[in-house]
């Protein structure tokens, strides 16, 4: 499990992160899909390119979502939303959010890829990638 998650790291360190986020829902959320595809759609509001987004079980046993995402790469427009921006509306719409600029490429997709195989089960091992097809051939 350990390599398959270094593997997952290591091809997410290929693209260029601009933000971190976690969602925990203030509404129960039992359907990983639905919740993964209902903060995607949020995302998008803000000029998200492309997003990496893991499930996994908070401690109530509700869904908690952490994730990177980006904007389109240059020279597309707009540009991404400020953190700030992006996390008054992950709260409004889903409840406590954090939104934070990613200092490190390396220790953002290492804690993403950990969250994609912790706990295997119906629930966490739910992953998936979202955006326009430009903004994953962004390499920079």
């Amino acid at each position: 499990m350990e390599n398959i998650a270094t593997e997952y790291a290591t091809w997410l360190q290929t693209f260029h992160w601009d933000y971190f986020f976690t969602v925990t829902f203030r509404s129960p959320r039992r359907e990983p899909y639905y919740a993964m595809k209902g903060v995607w759609t949020e995302l998008k509001k803000y000029n998200v390119g492309r997003a990496f987004l893991g499930v996994e079980p908070h401690r109530t046993g509700d869904l908690h979502i952490h994730g990177i995402m980006s904007g389109m790469p240059f020279p597309w427009k707009p540009e991404i939303s400020l953190p700030w921006d992006i996390f008054d509306g992950l709260f409004h719409k889903f409840g406590r959010s954090k939104v934070e600029a990613c200092n490190s490429n390396e220790l953002v997709t290492n804690y993403c890829a950990k969250y994609i195989l912790k706990e295997q089960s119906s629930v966490s091992d739910h992953y998936e990638i979202f955006g326009n097809t430009r903004a994953w051939l962004d390499k920079v």
